[in-house]
């Protein structure tokens, strides 16, 4: 009986040690993170750091082919100066950006 206590005793500090030993390191991460910000989307939706990527990369996709559509005038599947040229002028942003055409001279 003394023995059982004993060895109780002298296991009973490598308990937390292995419970940490279980857990991945995106998973500590995650802990150690959620004190400092309690509203990161990744925690609170569940999924993962390379899931999160994936979907920001395929929005990121989906907008670029959205904005290429709209500046291929002929749908030829290139972009040439002109239609550039073209999306520029219509463009709020970038035509404040772009030079007067009497300056370019």
């Amino acid at each position: 009986m003394r023995l059982n206590i004993i060895i109780l005793l002298l296991t009973l500090p490598l308990l937390p040690a292995a419970a940490f030993a279980q857990t991945g390191p995106q998973t500590a991460a995650v802990v150690e993170n959620s004190a400092s910000a309690p509203s990161s989307p990744v925690r609170n939706s569940g999924i993962t750091r390379e899931q999160y990527l994936q979907r920001a990369q395929e929005r990121a996709a989906q907008r670029a082919g959205t904005r290429f559509d709209q500046m291929d005038a002929d749908h030829d599947g290139v972009l040439d100066r002109a239609e550039i040229r073209a999306w520029r002028s219509q463009h709020p942003r970038r035509a404040a950006a772009q030079p007067a055409p009497s300056q370019q001279q």
